[in-house]
C-alpha cells in the first residue's frame, strides 16, 4: 500500500539504482542528469514517514528510465540485481559500468555505458552515450553539437600571428636551452620529477603477480548468501608471472586461482567467474575482491 506522499507524485525521468558503498558517485550521476533538465529519484529523496521498500518499489515501476550502476559491490546486491531484473522486464533498464567487473550473467548481454573513468565531465563519451539512452526513452530528440561560428578574416589573420609569434619565441628559447655539444647529459644526470610516493613499482620485470602479493586485512561488506564480516585477512600468493592464487581462512572467501592483466594503474582478473581489482596508485594498495560474484570484500595490503 503506497503512503499518501507517493499517490499522485510526479513520475521520474531517471531512477539511480546502486550500491551504497556508490553513493559519491550516484549523486554525481543525479547531478549531472538534473543539470540536464531531467527529474531524478534515488533513494535518498524518501520522505520522512515514507516505507523504505513499498517508495523503492513505486519509483521502480514508474519511473521512465532506470540507470543502473554495476561496480563490485553492486554485482552482489540483492536488491541492485533485482532492480536491474524489474527494468530491464519493462524495457527501461540502462547499465552503467562504474568499475571494470564481470556483470551477472543475465545482464551481460545488454549495451553497457562506461562511467569507469568519468568524473563528471558531461563530454565523456560514456555518458553521452548514457545520456543518449535516456533520450531515446523519454522520447526527447537526440543531442546536437553546435559548431563555433567562423571567425572574421581579421581575427583569422590575428590568431595565425600569434600562432606563428609563440612557435619562433619557442624554438630560439629551446635552442638556448640546449646543452654544449661537448657536454654530455645522461639519464642519470636529468632530474627525477612525479615520483610516486608509495614503494609498489608500477611494472615488475617478473609480472603482474609481483605486484600484488602480500596479505591484506579488510571486510566482506556485502554478501549474497550471507552476513557482512569485519576483520577478514586473505592471501595472495605466485603461481606465475601473471597469475595468483587468492585464499582466506574465512570459508566463504575460500580459495580462488586468478589470471591477471593490467589496465593503467589496476591489476584485474582476467577472465573467470571471480572479480578482482588492485589499485596500485593507493598506498597501502586496496583491493576489492568478488570471490564467485558471491560477495564483496575491500582491504589494503598491509
Amino acid at each position: 500500500m503506497l503512503t499518501a506522499q507517493t499517490i499522485g507524485a510526479p513520475v521520474s525521468d531517471v531512477f539511480i539504482s546502486y550500491a551504497s558503498a556508490d553513493r559519491e558517485q550516484a549523486g554525481r550521476l543525479a547531478h549531472a542528469f538534473e543539470a540536464l533538465g531531467w527529474s531524478v529519484w534515488w533513494d535518498r529523496k524518501i520522505i520522512t514517514g515514507q516505507v523504505f521498500d513499498q517508495a523503492i518499489e513505486h519509483e521502480l515501476d514508474t519511473a521512465r528510465s532506470v540507470v543502473v550502476l554495476w561496480s563490485p559491490y553492486s554485482i552482489v546486491s540483492e536488491w541492485v540485481r533485482n532492480e536491474a531484473a524489474a527494468a530491464a522486464a519493462r524495457g527501461v533498464l540502462l547499465p552503467a559500468l562504474i568499475a571494470p567487473v564481470r556483470l551477472p550473467l543475465e545482464f551481460r548481454r545488454k549495451q553497457t555505458a562506461d562511467l569507469g573513468n568519468w568524473r563528471g565531465d558531461p563530454q565523456d563519451h560514456g555518458f553521452q552515450a548514457l545520456c543518449a539512452g535516456i533520450r531515446h526513452l523519454l522520447g526527447q530528440p537526440p543531442a546536437t553539437s553546435n559548431p563555433p561560428p567562423p571567425w572574421p578574416p581579421q581575427l583569422k589573420w590575428s590568431a595565425l600571428g600569434a600562432l606563428i609569434l609563440v612557435a619562433v619565441i619557442g624554438f630560439f628559447t629551446n635552442n638556448a636551452r640546449q646543452p654544449p655539444t661537448d657536454t654530455a647529459v645522461t639519464p642519470d644526470a636529468r632530474p627525477m620529477t612525479g615520483m610516486a610516493s608509495w614503494t609498489t613499482p608500477l611494472t615488475s620485470p617478473a609480472g603482474l603477480a609481483d605486484l600484488i602479493v602480500g596479505t591484506y586485512s579488510g571486510d566482506v561488506i556485502s554478501d549474497a548468501h550471507g552476513s557482512s564480516r569485519s576483520g577478514v585477512l586473505i592471501t595472495v600468493t605466485r603461481l606465475g608471472p601473471d597469475r595468483v592464487r587468492i585464499h582466506s581462512d574465512y570459508t566463504r572467501v575460500g580459495t580462488t586461482d586468478i589470471a591477471l592483466q593490467r589496465v593503467d594503474q589496476q591489476v584485474l582478473a582476467d577472465g573467470g567467474d571471480s572479480s578482482l581489482i588492485v589499485y596500485l596508485d593507493r598506498q597501502p594498495p586496496a583491493i576489492l575482491f568478488n570471490p564467485r560474484l558471491e560477495l564483496a570484500y575491500a582491504g589494503t595490503r598491509q
